[in-house]
């Protein structure tokens, strides 16, 4: 009987070494080292596309039912009241609000308000129908309410108060665009109503003015228009424009803007106030703190850009 005595040309040989586990360890280290930024890169191009697309939708939503309405634009607030408290009807000269906020408790039936789930469901039940005889004026043109979501948002990861009182969502949070406040949005009386706009006709350069922003209001959604504190000058270049409701990070140091054209687009901000500002997780940031008087000390360049591209009578 022959006795195997293994392959032909392969001989026996001792394990790796100490060292030699050591040096693939290291290397194993240093290609991931060298690799994760290309992906983390790669995952951030992938979630900026898909939220362009999302603001692209919706863009496109916005220039149809202006198309529809006699050239109305859609209501750009959350509420269902003016600012008069006056109720908004299908029949009201500003029309449903674009998206119904929860916050203040408009919707009907009202979601279970106990869990984030509860929470994201009201944020879409605001896009789709807030009350059994009323529509949400986008959905017939865009009938995705995932598009009120950029994936890039990781506010949905933060804590969910429960047991707050009043219910609020915030920090967590799931919609991630707000509306420009003179857009037939918030500011229809008061000293700032002869800026704000009924008709798509009377905008001016709309492949320059943005429709609805990023928006990182720590409320639990954004609430109402998204605007400034200061609009700024034209005559200055916009450098004494401030800061107003924070602007959003979601895409590390970029933010995505849609425009009253129906294009899309991503902008870098140059400032790292306005990063601290847009990640601040504070719950009432917006009407004030550090974060936002820091971005608001000198003439930033992101608030000033903003300011450039606001749409309005204050920015023919």
């Amino acid at each position: 009987m022959k006795v195997f005595r293994g392959f032909p040309g392969i001989s026996g040989r001792a394990a790796f070494t100490l060292i030699e586990l050591l040096v693939v360890i290291a290397i194993i280290a240093i290609l991931a080292a060298l690799l994760l930024p290309a992906l983390s890169a790669a995952k951030q191009r992938a979630t900026t596309a898909a939220c362009l697309n999302a603001e692209k939708q919706l863009a496109l939503a916005w220039i149809m039912y202006a198309d529809e309405n006699s050239d109305l634009l859609v209501n750009l607030s959350t509420y269902m009241t003016d600012a008069s408290g006056n109720t908004t009807t299908s029949a009201s000269p500003w029309g449903v609000p674009w998206r119904t906020d929860i916050y203040n408790s408009q919707q009907s039936p009202l979601p279970n308000l106990a869990t984030s789930d509860g929470w994201k469901a009201g944020i879409e039940q605001g896009y789709k129908k807030p009350r059994p005889d009323m529509d949400g004026p986008l959905y017939r043109y865009a009938p995705n309410a995932d598009i009120v979501h950029c994936p890039g948002d990781k506010r949905y990861q933060l804590s969910y108060p429960a047991n707050a009182t009043p219910k609020t969502g915030g920090p967590y949070c799931w919609d991630s665009f707000s509306g420009s406040t003179f857009l037939n949005g918030e500011q229809r009386t008061g000293n700032l109503s002869a800026y704000n706009l009924k008709k798509r006709t009377a905008i001016t350069r709309p492949s320059d003015k943005f429709i609805w922003v990023e928006g990182a209001d720590m409320r639990g959604e954004n609430i109402g228009s998204w605007d400034l504190d200061d609009y700024g000058t034209r005559a200055l270049g916009f450098k004494d424009a401030q800061w107003g409701d924070s602007p959003a990070a979601f895409h590390v140091t970029s933010a995505d803007f849609n425009f009253c054209d129906g294009h899309a687009e991503s902008h870098k901000w140059l400032d790292p106030t306005t990063i601290a500002f847009a990640n601040d997780t504070t719950q009432n940031k917006d009407a004030g703190g550090s974060a936002k008087e820091n971005a608001n000390n000198h003439a930033n360049p992101d608030c000033a850009w903003v300011a450039s591209h606001y749409p309005g009578n204050q920015n023919p």
